[in-house]
């Protein structure tokens, strides 16, 4: 069998993957990043190949077109049936074909189960066999097509069987004969807890499903840790473990000129199966010393605990010699270089005694293992960050229980044991699972001898370690990119922590760090060593669905209409960041209560005006909504802002529109005065009606429009298409508001902070406001980081402005609204203009680097005991479907991540101005309050600075009524 690569006859074996396939013929470029901006520091960063690196679906490097279908993984879809491959060039040509099937009309199937084992490698399978035969429903979800894992990956059809590959064999048949239903080439993309249960999204199969389970354990292994220095996204450098794949699940050698580098056994285990297959390697780099005779001791404790291991080590080091290849130890890999493809590497040793360069086409590296624990840390597991690994490390006992009920995590998923261990620790894992279920006992013994396995299985890990002790890494260079996805260098991470970035999500925000298509995989360890060098790194970014990118064509599925929001009336205060700060100044004239749009705004208004200006926020600048926000410049009214949805608020939303055509204005001036893109674009905007009815909505809204100066008007079909082809043809009118646009929150915000600090503003993060009283003519702020006194304050905490004016004992209607967005991959133009519908909570641009962001105010919700923000599946759901309604197309492209942040439920109009009874306090806050900040920033500062409210804002003083 054979397809065709871009006019190349590819031929294929039986099982092969696509990739293995490609490798076969020496076709290694396959996807073309797009250029990409690598921040202040790092600077732009152009379009290059990449290739297979981590060959197990994590890193989403090998993506290719497959039949019309876009952005396929090449390492895991198999050959088998394959017509036609092209190289995907991200953000180019036309999008591919539906990716998946809908959803039935009455929503994702749901299974109801006892348990859900995810990851069938050897502690899913050892789990699913121990918890069996006890009359529970079992199922075990793997995105594999076999079971097996990538230790007992399943051998190639011709494939000489060594011990491990009889094990897995082996481990495949108990497996076989059990009660356990297997759902193969599946994966999770959603997890929540569900009350006592446990909801999963999974998808596989082309089509996406639900399961709850009363009892889960997650097994699902670890990914390498990438080796980062300059040049390791050139295709040709891969990882062991891909290497390992290739020659063990399909009997391909890495071409040409092989090295291998590494720190750990699995390198000398490859450099081994590449001999056997008739490859020598140029070398094996092993950052570890372990034939320094100093090992002795740790060697005789491993070969007490596992000879086997060891005599396997001892043949394969022999084999080395035998062949001629040289073994490095203490040297590693230090750079890449070449043109489109690695054409050499430099080396170096870890003492700095010397330096070389290989000439090489092939470089299979890795650094360790980092666990997979997305799922855990999605259903609240805690979790501690290892600065020496750079892993995040869910808690689990020795057996694998969680600190949450009904919740275990077995093998590497938790913390690197090896493949022995994850099998105790997953029979361990199974049999507890059982236990809580109220099943049959297990037979006797089988916990004792697991416990026994592990006992072993862990002496022999220890003893390994020690023997292949190595210092860390040193940190990469300024112009290294440590972000592969997004091509973010470690000069813009290390620029955006020396800036105020004091934890993941601010650095994220910055930089766009682990905003791509791998979720920060591989970045956000590094990242959290660099913040470890300025404090206490907190948990990584919050995972949110969907944990892999999904088809929108899967997922997407209509819900049911809605008026207003989802409130949290008191959501609580949110924790400060972990920062090692001295305490705040002592007084100051004016202290603004939050670092978001508008608090910066405030802040550089009072400053420009010669105020003394301090800036408080428990978290860093554009923390919370602000830096949430998808960046839209809305000067019409949405579909629920006008008419019945709008719950009594019609008449404030209306009035506020002027405002946001001034503050519009505003926004051009301020990019043009601090001489900073805020990448603002005036695009248009359309709301597109497909009925009768939702024209004559259209018709009515306009006229009330035109009525305090906003210029829109309707528009037909070709008109329409005219501006955006991509629109349905079932989309037969719009209204267009051609002054609609939008900016970058993640630029803006902090450019209009920084203009603030120039102009005298200063401003402190990692202070929680704990309590305000008035002293007189000043008040007294007390914070997490000390007590400030100031003449005057300006409260635009945005949801948390309430509870700020209670400390006061004034009571204001500001709620929260925690509301979230979803985006998609990069694709061709699709919408160059926002876009809304007319009877439908959308509101959708497309974002320069080609995402479409797409949003309209669905629900989140927050975590009463934290304040954080989490999305909902049936938001993601229904959002998706009028999302791919607007613009079919979206049923070609994956969903890549949501997110969540806490808005302001207000009663439709901004509330700006003194605080009844508190002159030289003011508040500022809107719903609208990204469009609306820089004004509303400016006219509460003013007010306080100069005593009175200015008389165009006196509709919006606080108190008003509408």
């Amino acid at each position: 069998m054979a397809f065709d690569f871009e006019g190349v006859e590819v031929p294929a074996l039986p099982g092969d993957t696509v990739a293995a396939a490609l490798e076969r013929a020496g076709l290694r470029a396959l996807r073309r990043a797009r250029p990409v901006h690598g921040g202040e520091v790092g600077g732009e960063v152009g379009g290059e190949d990449r290739g297979v690196f981590c060959g197990m679906g994590i890193c989403q490097d090998c993506l290719v077109e497959i039949d019309g279908r876009a952005s396929q993984r090449a390492c895991m879809t198999k050959a088998d049936g394959v017509a036609r491959v092209a190289r995907h060039r991200d953000g180019e040509g036309m999008v591919g074909s539906r990716l998946a099937d809908p959803p039935p009309e009455e929503g994702l199937p749901l299974r109801e189960v006892d348990l859900a084992i995810v990851g069938a490698g050897p502690a899913g399978a050892s789990a699913a066999i121990a918890a069996s035969g006890a009359g529970l429903r079992v199922v075990l979800v793997d995105e594999r097509a076999s079971a097996g894992g990538q230790y007992f990956k399943a051998p190639a059809g011709s494939a000489r069987l060594d011990a491990q590959h009889r094990a897995g064999e082996a481990l495949r048949e108990r497996l076989a004969a059990c009660d356990v239903e297997r759902l193969s080439g599946c994966m999770v993309w959603h997890a929540r807890r569900d009350g006592e249960a446990f909801s999963l999204g999974l998808y596989g199969d082309g089509r996406a499903t639900l399961l709850s389970a009363r009892a889960l354990v997650i097994a699902t292994g670890a990914y390498e840790k990438p080796a980062i220095f300059p040049g390791w996204t050139l295709p040709g450098i891969m990882t062991i473990g891909a290497a390992q794949t290739y020659i063990r699940s399909h009997g391909v050698a890495p071409g040409g000129s092989v090295a291998v580098a590494s720190h750990g056994p699995l390198g000398l285990q490859l450099a081994h199966e590449l001999i056997l297959a008739g490859w020598t390697p140029l070398a094996l780099l092993e950052r570890g010393r372990p034939s320094r005779v100093g090992n002795l001791g740790d060697i005789l404790a491993a070969l007490s605990a596992t000879p086997g291991h060891v005599a396997r080590g001892a043949a394969a080091r022999f084999a080395l010699m035998r062949a001629g290849a040289p073994v490095m130890e203490g040297w590693e890999v230090v750079a890449a270089r070449g043109e489109g493809r690695l054409e050499e590497v430099e080396i170096a040793a870890l003492d700095g005694t010397a330096r070389r360069t290989l000439a090489l086409d092939t470089l299979c590296v890795g650094d360790g293992f980092l666990p997979q624990n997305e799922i855990a840390r999605s259903l609240g597991c805690p979790c501690r960050f290892d600065p020496a690994t750079g892993a995040l490390l869910p808690e689990r006992d020795a057996e694998g229980r969680t600190p949450i009920a009904g919740l275990w995590i077995a093998g590497d998923g938790g913390g690197l044991g090896g493949a022995d261990a994850a099998m105790a620790q997953g029979t361990l894992a199974g049999l507890a699972a059982r236990e809580m279920l109220g099943a049959a006992a297990a037979a006797s013994g089988k916990a004792e001898a697991a416990r026994r396995d592990l006992s072993r299985a862990r002496r022999f890990q220890n003893a390994l370690w020690r023997i292949y002790a190595a210092p860390p890494r040193a940190a990469p260079t300024e112009g290294t990119i440590i972000c592969r996805c997004e091509k973010v260098t470690a000069g813009a991470v290390r620029g955006a922590i020396a800036s105020g970035a004091c934890d993941l999500g601010a650095v994220k925000r910055l930089t766009r760090l682990g905003m791509g298509r791998c979720q920060g995989r591989y970045c956000a360890g590094e990242a959290m060593r660099f913040l470890g060098d300025y404090g206490d790194p907190l948990p990584g970014f919050a995972p949110q669905s969907p944990l892999r990118p999904v088809p929108a064509a899967a997922i997407a599925h209509e819900k049911p209409e809605w008026g207003g929001h989802r409130q949290a009336p008191s959501p609580p205060l949110r924790a400060p960041s972990r920062i090692q700060a001295p305490p705040l100044p002592e007084k100051t004239e004016l202290l603004v209560i939050g670092a978001g749009i508008m608090g910066a705004s405030a802040a550089l208004r009072a400053a420009r005006l010669g105020v003394e200006t301090l800036v408080v926020d428990a978290g860093p600048v554009n923390r919370e909504a602000s830096g949430g926000n998808a960046g839209s410049l809305h000067l019409q009214l949405l579909s629920f802002d006008f008419g019945a949805k709008t719950g009594g608020r019609g008449k404030a939303l209306l009035q506020t529109l002027p405002l946001q055509k001034e503050s519009i204005a505003l926004w051009n001036a301020l990019q043009e005065e601090t001489d900073v893109s805020f990448e603002i674009s005036v695009t248009g905007g359309m709301m597109l009606a497909e009925e009768s009815d939702q024209i004559a909505f259209l018709r009515d809204k306009v006229a009330a429009e035109a009525e305090v100066g906003i210029e829109s008007y309707l528009i037909g079909r070709n008109e329409i298409g005219a501006i955006a082809p991509g629109v349905s043809d079932r989309m037969i009118a719009a209204a267009w508001c051609p002054g609609e646009g939008k900016v970058n929150p993640l630029v803006a915000t902090p450019a209009i902070a920084a203009a603030a600090r120039e102009a005298g503003a200063r401003f402190e993060h990692g202070a929680l406001v704990e309590g305000i009283t008035r002293d007189g003519e000043s008040y007294l702020v007390a914070t997490s980081r000390g007590t400030v006194r100031t003449e005057r304050l300006v409260l635009c905490a945005g949801a948390w402005t309430g509870a700020l004016a209670r400390m006061l004992g004034v009571d204001l209607p500001i709620s929260g609204a925690p509301l979230q967005m979803v985006v998609t991959e990069t694709a061709p133009p699709l919408a160059s203009c926002l876009l809304a519908h007319s009877d439908r909570h959308l509101t959708m641009k497309q974002a320069e680097a080609g995402n479409l962001i797409i949003g309209g105010a669905w629900s989140a919700v927050a975590d009463p005991a934290t304040g954080r923000t989490r999305t909902l599946r049936d938001s993601i759901e229904g959002n998706v479907w009028v999302a791919e309604r607007v613009i079919p197309a979206v049923s070609g492209l994956h969903v890549l991540r949501s997110w969540a942040a806490m808005n302001v439920d207000i009663d439709g109009a901004p509330m700006i101005g003194p605080l009844p009874g508190h002159p030289r306090c003011a508040v500022a806050a809107g719903a609208n309050g990204y469009t609306l900040g820089p004004l509303v920033g400016y006219a509460a500062a003013e007010s306080v600075v100069k005593g009175a409210l200015g008389p165009e804002y006196a509709a919006f003083r606080v108190g008003r009524a509408w």
